[in-house]
């Protein structure tokens, strides 16, 4: 499971074309570009479900993160010189240096973050959602290619790839039965509040592992903290019931994308007049505010302007 054997005959296929498609599919395997997919189901689409989705990113990405750090496992382009780094971004990684354990994941490659991060997503999709069998079937299959293009691009080992799935199903695991996020969904619209106060509970107790461990990355627990507090929002301001014409839709989606566009900024500006690198607290609320905008800008503006009338609790 973790020899070159496997990633080298995959190499031997390598053309600029297929390279150029297998980096392609591993640019989809960003734990941002779910988070983006995730928002625009949720407010584009009005499906609730798809911020239950939002908080098992965030959970599978600190849990993820915190096993990269402790087992702190190689990958096989940066110490085999016959695997070939075809990755696009591997060369831009490799330069840059991580001041803690885990500020920088792409050190290390077990267990592979992009396959985690789609197998939380796809599965979480499909059971959130109820795919039927061909949906599943997609699901799989795209695992499978996340897979191969990790193998490829000589960023994993084989077992990797499958630490990734374990990962991801660890993390769906204690989303449904420890967080019960398939009722999530029901519970906004209901205005339930002891659910998002117990995901709360949780999100602040990683933050605070964050900052007193260094496990997982202050950034990984300010993303799932900033999520929880948008969700604790949501519950009292249900903004998915009211929009239902596109044009209310469009408002959502646009407001939660400028919401994060602004925050993201000043956390920017934060940033760049402090040291981030050595600075975990600065680092987990530059993470939370932009994660939190996303859900509380639609919350807090949404009603009025995508539903057009308001509705009293």
């Amino acid at each position: 499971m973790f020899e070159i054997e496997p990633v080298v005959w995959l190499q031997q296929w390598a053309s600029p074309a297929l390279t150029a498609i297998m980096n392609g599919v591993s640019l989809l395997g960003y734990t941002r570009a779910y988070v983006a997919i995730a928002v625009l189901l949720a407010f584009a689409f009005r499906v609730r479900a798809a911020i239950a989705l939002l908080v098992l990113i965030a959970l599978g990405g600190a849990v993820t993160d915190a096993t990269k750090a402790v087992v702190a496992a190689p990958r096989p382009d940066w110490i085999h010189p016959s695997v070939q780094s075809l990755s696009l971004f591997a060369n831009n990684l490799r330069s840059r240096d991580s001041d803690t354990p885990t500020e920088m994941e792409d050190d290390y490659g077990f267990p592979s973050g992009h396959v985690s991060a789609t197998t939380v997503f796809v599965v979480g999709a499909a059971m959130l959602l109820r795919f039927g069998r061909r949906g599943w079937a997609a699901a799989l299959a795209w695992i499978a290619l996340m897979a191969i293009s990790r193998l490829y691009l000589g960023r994993h080992f084989p077992g990797d790839v499958l630490g990734g799935v374990a990962a991801g199903l660890v993390t769906l695991l204690v989303g449904f039965r420890v967080l019960h996020l398939g009722d999530l969904a029901r519970e906004l619209g209901a205005h339930h509040p002891w659910p998002a106060h117990r995901l709360m509970a949780v999100a602040a107790a990683v933050a605070a592992t964050a900052l007193l461990l260094g496990l997982p990355d202050a950034g990984d627990a300010g993303r799932l903290l900033g999520i929880a507090a948008g969700v604790l929002v949501l519950v009292n301001h249900d903004v998915f019931a009211p929009a239902r014409t596109p044009r209310a839709r469009a408002l959502l989606f646009f407001s939660a994308a400028a919401g994060f566009a602004a925050a993201w900024g000043l956390a920017t500006m934060l940033l760049e007049w402090t040291d981030p690198s050595r600075t975990s607290a600065l680092r987990l609320a530059a993470s939370a505010l932009p994660n939190a905008a996303v859900l509380m800008v639609p919350a807090l503006v949404g009603r009025r302007w995508a539903g057009g009338r308001r509705e009293v609790h």
